[in-house]
Formats: structure tokens, sequence, C-alpha cells
């Protein structure tokens, strides 16, 4: 079954008793709902793949930064 969310990723940091300084990464989930309906398919089965290059950018070989957007 689908769910669709929506959220924020929120970091931060912590000393443990050991005065190691530990850095987290969360996810916050402000929003969620069920994106398929009581009646749909009750087909079980995983969805297929992504297909090579299905919406993803083939970074060539060697390129140590792609310069993503994301960066």
């Amino acid at each position: 079954m689908r769910v669709l969310i929506s959220g924020r990723i929120q970091t931060g940091s912590y000393t443990n008793k050991d005065g190691i300084k530990v850095y987290t990464t969360d996810i916050v989930i402000e929003d969620q709902e069920f994106a398929d309906n009581k009646h749909s398919t009750t087909d079980n089965s995983r969805p297929e793949p992504l297909s090579v290059g299905g919406g993803f950018m083939n970074i060539p070989e060697g390129v140590d930064d792609p310069g993503l957007p994301f960066n």
C-alpha cells in the first residue's frame, strides 16, 4: 500500500556520556495519508525497479563531484 508523507529533515548534535560529539539526522513527518483507497487492487507484489536512467542522471565514470543540485 502506498503512503504519502510530507515533512522535513532535521539535524542536530549532542555530547554522549563518554564526551564524544554525536551528530543526528531525523526525518520529521508532518503529514501522512494513504495514497491507495480500500478498494484498490490487492496486489502485494513489489513494484518494478526503475530502468537504467529512469529519471536519474547517469554519472560518467571518473567524475567525483557531478555538481548535483543538492550539494
